[in-house]
C-alpha cells in the first residue's frame, strides 16, 4: 500500500468505529430502558464490525510495510568506505571489478580448487587474463595459499606455470606442517587500483551462494592489514617470487602431497629452479 492509501485506511477505520460507537452506545442505552429492546439485524452489525476491523488491518499492514521499506533502506545505504555483500556472486563480482587494473595485490587463497565453484574459476580466469595482457598496470601480485588437498597443490602449481612468465606475480603456502591445517579462517585481500585502496574480508566462497563479506577502502586499515599480510608473507614458503622459482615451496608441496611429483606443472616449476 502506498503511504496515501494507508493514510486514509487509518482515518477510514477511525471513522468506521467513531460512527458505530456512537449509534451502538445510544441504542444500547435506550434498549435498557424499554420494554421491547429495539432490533439491530446481527448481520448488519457483523458486517459493519468486519469491514471496520478490515480496513483497520489495512492500516497496519500499510504501516508495517511502509516501516520495513524505510529500514531497508537505510541499511542498504553503506557507511562511508565500507560496502557489505551477502551472496557469493555479488562478491565475485565486486572481487573481479577491484583486482583486474590494479597495480598491487595481496591476497590470501584460501579457496577451494578449480572446478569446485564456476564463479570462481571465471574469477581467476579474468585475472590471469589481466596479469599476462601487456597493457596491464599490475607491477606486484602476492598470494598466499592453503594447501590442504591434493587437488589444491595441483590448482597452485598450475597457476604458477600460467603467470610465471609474467614476472608480476608471486606464490607461496602456509608452512601447514608447523600451524597445522587451516580451519578456513576470514580470507583478506587487499589491492591498490587508481589510487584508491581497497580491503576485501571474507570467508571461503561458500558454494551455496550465501555469503556475507565487507569491502573497506580505507588507507589506514588498509595499511594495518597490509603489515599483516607482510609478516604472513615473511613466515610463508615461496614457491616462486616473480620468475625466480623456490625450493622451499615445491619441496613442501612434495611432502605434504607426493603424488604432486607426477604433475606436468610441478615438474615445470622444478626445471625453472635455478641451479
Amino acid at each position: 500500500m502506498s503511504d496515501e492509501a494507508t493514510r486514509i485506511a487509518g482515518k477510514l477505520a477511525i471513522w468506521l468505529s467513531g460512527l458505530f460507537a456512537l449509534v451502538a452506545i445510544p441504542v444500547g442505552v435506550v434498549n435498557l430502558t424499554l420494554p421491547r429492546p429495539v432490533p439491530v439485524p446481527l448481520d448488519l452489525v457483523a458486517g459493519y464490525l468486519l469491514g471496520t476491523l478490515a480496513t483497520f488491518i489495512g492500516y497496519v499492514y500499510g504501516r508495517l510495510e511502509s516501516i520495513r521499506d524505510r529500514q531497508e533502506r537505510l541499511l542498504r545505504q553503506p557507511a562511508r568506505g565500507i560496502e557489505v555483500f551477502t551472496t557469493s556472486e555479488e562478491f565475485l563480482e565486486k572481487l573481479v571489478t577491484i583486482t583486474v587494473g590494479a597495480t598491487t595485490v595481496s591476497t590470501l587463497n584460501l579457496s577451494p580448487p578449480k572446478g569446485e565453484h564456476p564463479g570462481l574459476d571465471k574469477y581467476f580466469t579474468e585475472v590471469h587474463n589481466s596479469i599476462k595482457s601487456r597493457r596491464s598496470p599490475l607491477k606486484s601480485f602476492r598470494s598466499i595459499a592453503s594447501v590442504d588437498t591434493l587437488q589444491k597443490s595441483l590448482w597452485l602449481a598450475e597457476r604458477s606455470c600460467e603467470v610465471l612468465a609474467t614476472g608480476r606475480v608471486s606464490f607461496a603456502i602456509f608452512d601447514q606442517d608447523h600451524i597445522g591445517p587451516l580451519l578456513h579462517p576470514l580470507s583478506l585481500h587487499i589491492t591498490h587500483k587508481e589510487g584508491k585502496v581497497n580491503v576485501f574480508i571474507f570467508p571461503p566462497v561458500d558454494l551455496t551462494g550465501s555469503m556475507d563479506s565487507i569491502l573497506i577502502s580505507d588507507p589506514v586499515l588498509a595499511k594495518i592489514m597490509l603489515d599483516y599480510f607482510n609478516m604472513l608473507w615473511h613466515y610463508s614458503l615461496k614457491i616462486n617470487e616473480g620468475k625466480q622459482v623456490r625450493a622451499a615451496g615445491l619441496d613442501r608441496l612434495s611432502k605434504l602431497n607426493p603424488d604432486i611429483e607426477n604433475n606436468t606443472y610441478y615438474q615445470t616449476l622444478r626445471k625453472a629452479l635455478n641451479p
